[in-house]
């Protein structure tokens, strides 16, 4: 019980760090962004539980930060990672900078034939959060949609960036997005309508993008 309850502050500090750094100093200008370190230590002053997820702030040394998969808590890793989308974002801007950032997740808002109720996830893959279905794209779920859809059939596939490049295409993304909602909820693509598209900048992983789609059930 302890240990959920510890995952499901996780995401909430990653908001809290987004919601200023960006969000909030959008619309305050005059106000400071705040880095992993200084975030940290102020996570720290409210919340005080947290110190001992914080190994950094633990150190008796001021040692270099020269490996951080190791040196750093998974708490800190999300503080860092939502300062570096804050700080790409970039809040002194209106419109972010998104030119050539590459998609790197699909998420869906599935809701029902009436348009009535929509279908959130919630269990402890989510952490414990209401969330949309969402899946990261990568090499290996590219090519298993590709796959599926019998472009590559009888053919040996090298993996390549280019490949994976090329993969990444609106067909593909679909595809992707249909086997996120059949797992998520057992519903067949035949079964779905996609009734808008769209995308937006991801706030899960720096300069890149998520690309949105609305389905709703026949």
């Amino acid at each position: 019980k302890n240990s959920f309850a510890y995952l499901s502050v996780i995401p909430m500090v990653h908001a809290v760090v987004l919601l200023y750094n960006y969000y909030h100093i959008k619309q305050h200008r005059q106000l400071k962004f705040e880095g992993f370190e200084s975030f940290s230590k102020l996570a720290v002053v409210l919340k005080p539980t947290l110190l001992a997820h914080m190994k950094l702030l633990q150190r008796s040394n001021d040692s270099e930060l020269d490996d951080p998969d190791k040196q750093l808590s998974v708490t800190e890793k999300k503080i860092m990672d939502a300062c570096d989308i804050s700080n790409s974002l970039d809040a002194s801007k209106d419109i972010p900078s998104t030119e050539g950032w590459p998609i790197s997740k699909v998420a869906v808002l599935l809701i029902d034939s009436r348009k009535e109720n929509c279908f959130l996830k919630h269990s402890s893959m989510t952490e414990g959060f209401f969330s949309l279905i969402e899946k990261d794209l990568d090499v290996s779920s590219c090519i298993s949609e590709v796959m599926s859809e019998g472009k590559q059939k009888r053919k040996k596939i090298k993996v390549t960036r280019n490949f994976f490049e090329d993969a990444v295409d609106e067909d593909t993304l679909q595809q992707v997005a249909f086997s996120a909602v059949k797992e998520a909820a057992g519903i067949n693509q035949n079964e779905l309508i996609i009734i808008r598209s769209d995308v937006a900048y991801s706030l899960s992983k720096e300069k890149t993008m998520a690309r949105f789609y609305i389905m709703q059930c026949k």
